[in-house]
């Protein structure tokens, strides 16, 4: 009897170490996780006051990518989620900028938007005219992802999932093959889709919104997390350069959701504040579990983006209280989220990537505040003074000036020669305070390769998209605003954000040497052998493989 039974569990032994092989081969779940408008240095300004199981655990426990930046302008929310999951920069995804202007069809151009596709709710397809800004597809990116390499890989066998709360945030990541992109409707605080990915949404979606939480947020106040002393930004809870919601006379902890919702946007407030982050950990269960996502044959991907910060960092800057709470919670939605994968999918059965689509500069006054230099300018001003000077050098009165905003200006030249109109533009943009650098790509594209700013104007540039000029104000110099902070130039302040790997064949250590952010797509081809990125960057973080 004990020789019968000896060759079979040798083969069950056998068979147990080749299954066990093949399946770490490769993770069940690739999850991106980007946070809108994150700098660097948040892991660590605000560090004594996270917890162990947040960003504490990805770093400790994971692979720090410590010196990460954008290598383009204008660090913006479309081109950076594009460029993290395309591997490449707007010179070839052509998304330039979360607007730019149309030569041909003489219109802004939103990043997302796609009038051939319409907005799917609990009902199904909606044409309604209200919602005619839901019209939303990645069609404008002109290269593949890395979603859309893996969804080619595994013949689509692979489920690809974005969401956010802004469209674009979920959109541009997923790619264009993905099962699905979900992004929030500021109208009814539903989660919807376009016609682009299907025409129904599916039946636990409809039933997340049916539950209706963005509601309860609604009734919702947002107070500190911690006694105030704890806090480590320097400015004080009534900063003169934060935004005073409507039915408040400072700037001041707590906001009542329940009573500054009728004024300031409805359920567009719950993306004002760190309650929206919230709601997106809430949905991400929703959506592993909804799409039984780390449960299929082939490794599936979710993109996730977090929303709220961007916005919080745009009403009251990098220095307020309310960014610094905002972090602390969302530390400990990252926490949230690990929880639910270890659940849903497994620890060691999953590999993240936590990064920032740009960063964010401090503001002007404050700047000033502290002696350091800043200033804010007016970009339709200098579009006045390019416009006058150009109408009296050429002798005919015109716009000239088709479109203009922080870093291009879209030129219609009239009757008169290309070359003539851009090379008074440059002498004019020169003469004006606080611009540091101007670009004309057509006219002279090798003087790009002679400076830092102008490999980064390179890799910004587009014929199709792109404007006929690509100026840069002096650092410290931001378009003026009432209130809190901007992001767009090619300064560290903006450029240099996180970089976290963690979980399946993901090293504990970290790295000081300069990464850009197009890193991140080949890393991952490389790691699990799927196709790079058409246009992708070749060369990969390789100190994660070492």
């Amino acid at each position: 009897m004990k020789y019968y039974f000896k060759p079979i569990v040798v083969l069950v032994f056998l068979f147990s170490i080749t299954t066990y092989s093949q399946q770490k081969t490769k993770p069940k779940l690739i999850v991106g996780i980007v946070i809108d408008q994150m700098r660097a240095e948040y892991l660590y300004r605000f560090q004594e006051n996270y917890t162990e199981n947040g960003f504490k655990r990805l770093m400790q426990e994971g692979f720090n990518v410590k010196n990460t930046h954008y290598n383009y302008i204008p660090t913006e929310t479309g081109p950076g989620h594009t460029s993290i999951y395309t591997g490449t920069t707007p010179a070839n995804h052509g998304i330039v900028s979360n607007y730019w202007y149309d030569r041909d069809l003489k219109k802004n151009i939103y990043c997302a938007e796609d009038n051939t596709v319409y907005l799917v709710d609990n009902k199904g397809i909606n044409k309604e005219v209200k919602y005619k800004n839901f019209s939303r597809s990645p069609k404008h990116n002109l290269t593949t992802t890395i979603t859309d390499e893996l969804k080619l890989f595994t013949n689509n066998r692979s489920k690809v999932i974005g969401i956010s709360l802004k469209d674009r945030g979920a959109i541009l990541p997923a790619g264009n093959m993905a099962d699905y992109a979900f992004w929030f409707n500021h109208n009814n605080g539903h989660f919807v889709t376009s016609s682009f990915y299907n025409q129904e949404l599916p039946n636990w979606l409809i039933k997340f919104n049916d539950a209706n939480l963005s509601d309860s947020f609604l009734k919702k106040t947002w107070n500190l997390l911690l006694p105030i002393e704890k806090y480590r930004n320097s400015n004080p809870d009534d900063s003169p350069y934060e935004r005073i919601y409507k039915g408040k006379e400072k700037s001041t902890f707590p906001y009542s959701l329940n009573d500054l919702n009728a004024q300031n946007g409805g359920y567009n407030l719950i993306m004002q504040t760190p309650l929206g982050n919230s709601l997106l950990t809430k949905f991400a269960e929703a959506t592993i579990k909804g799409e039984c996502l780390g449960k299929n044959s082939d490794t599936d991907f979710l993109a996730i983006s977090y929303s709220s910060t961007d916005k919080v960092g745009h009403d009251f800057g990098i220095r307020s209280k309310e960014l610094e709470d905002t972090y602390l919670r969302l530390d400990r939605e990252i926490s949230k989220l690990l929880k639910i994968l270890d659940r849903e999918v497994g620890k060691g059965n999953y590999t993240l990537f936590l990064t920032a689509d740009h960063a964010g500069s401090d503001n002007p006054k404050y700047l000033e505040s502290v002696n350091i230099p800043g200033k804010f300018y007016d970009p339709k001003k200098i579009e006045t003074i390019l416009n006058d000077k150009l109408s009296k050098d050429l002798g005919v009165k015109y716009d000239y000036i088709t479109y203009m905003n922080n870093t291009q200006i879209y030129v219609d030249y009239h009757n008169f020669s290309k070359i003539t109109v851009l090379e008074k533009m440059e002498i004019y943009l020169d003469e004006i305070d606080g611009i540091k650098h101007v670009f004309a790509p057509t006219l002279r594209n090798q003087s790009l390769n002679n400076s830092l700013i102008g490999s980064f104007v390179k890799n910004s540039y587009n014929p199709t998209n792109s404007g006929d000029i690509i100026y840069q104000m002096q650092s410290g110099w931001m378009s003026r605003r009432a209130y809190g902070t901007s992001h767009g130039t090619s300064y560290t302040s903006d450029t240099h954000v996180p970089l976290l790997w963690y979980g399946f064949n993901i090293p504990k250590g970290e790295s000081v040497n300069y990464h850009r952010i197009t890193q991140i797509a080949p890393t991952l081809s490389l790691m699990f052998n799927i196709p790079l990125p058409n246009t992708s960057n070749l060369y990969p973080i390789k100190e994660i493989f070492d």
